[in-house]
């Protein structure tokens, strides 16, 4: 099984900086990665392939992170998220982790975050330590 062997993760993300830099990680970690902008662009690529984990903002244009978390679930159950935010003026980051924890993400994790702290998280959801 590909998967197995190296795990597709789909990062997802409106910021292209924060995009790249998460998926460039995680990518010299070994791992098969492809970028969305939102998540529309994360849906459409669920409809051509199954992830094992969905990194993903919260706060995004056109499909934000909820619904993402909701369209992922009803498509691929058994695909694990990680929900990233840094909240927005209005609305705390706190409060957004806490609704996509209400929409099943299996863990998240506050911007801006070390990348030792997204390879913790990464490590936990797959169950397999990280290449350095």
């Amino acid at each position: 099984m590909e998967s197995a062997i190296r795990p597709n993760i789909l990062v997802v993300e409106d910021s292209p900086a924060v995009r790249l830099s998460v998926a460039g990680y995680l990518e010299g970690r070994g791992f098969d990665v492809t970028e969305a902008e939102n998540g529309r662009a994360a849906i459409r690529a669920m409809d051509r392939r199954s992830f094992d984990l969905i990194v993903t903002d919260v706060l995004m244009p056109e499909v934000d992170g909820i619904e993402l978390i909701k369209a992922a679930r009803n498509a691929q159950p058994d695909v694990k998220i990680l929900a990233m935010s840094g909240g927005a003026p209005n609305m705390p980051a706190g409060y957004l982790l806490k609704m996509t924890r209400m929409f099943n993400a299996d863990e998240i994790i506050y911007k801006p975050f070390l990348n030792e702290e997204l390879g913790a998280a990464v490590a936990r959801l797959l169950d397999r330590p990280l290449v350095n």
